[in-house]
């Protein structure tokens, strides 16, 4: 199934349904469906890397959702969700510009 709308991103890995983290993320958007926390990272270092060079294109980050971000968080579900993000990208690659 594919779920459409906005993702919540940040640095801390969230494994309680209660966390603060959560609470603030549906305040500031009730629509908010997912929480990752990587690509923040990701785009940080690709603007510290373009910053004194050229113009940079652009970046993008596909994920594969893994777990609930409650306590039963583990690390069961990883490899389903890296597969799901690989089949994404491949279905994408014909549609992006790559220099």
């Amino acid at each position: 199934r594919i779920f459409r709308g906005p993702i919540g991103s940040g640095e801390a890995v969230v494994a309680d349904n209660r966390s603060a983290i959560r609470d603030y993320l549906v305040s500031y958007n009730d629509k908010i469906l997912a929480v990752e926390t990587e690509a923040g990272g990701l785009g940080h270092a690709f603007y510290e890397a373009v910053a004194d060079s050229n113009p940079a294109n652009g970046w993008l980050a596909i994920r594969g959702i893994s777990d609930y971000a409650d306590a039963t968080k583990n690390d069961t579900e990883h490899s389903t969700a890296s597969w799901h993000a690989a089949a994404v990208l491949e279905r994408l690659l014909p549609y992006l510009r790559l220099k």
